[in-house]
């Protein structure tokens, strides 16, 4: 499963959720979502705008592959 490390990459930075917001005009509840990994899909659009605040170049500093535990 593809998970976002943007809490990571937030807490690394010394960035919040609100500063990320008002940097990429995404709004806060889906910055939110997205920090927590409770959203079910990233637009690519949000994505880059993300990246490009963060001044991120390589993707996989902000997505990662958690293999899923079977059961």
């Amino acid at each position: 499963m593809l998970r976002l490390k943007l809490d990571k990459v937030l807490f690394e930075r010394r960035i919040n959720a609100n500063q990320l917001s008002k940097m990429t005009g995404i709004r806060y509840p889906t910055i939110l979502d997205m920090e927590s990994n409770k959203s079910k899909a990233w637009s690519p659009e949000n994505l880059d705008k993300i990246m490009k605040a963060l001044e991120i170049e390589d993707v996989t500093e902000l997505i990662e592959y958690v293999k899923e535990k079977s059961n």
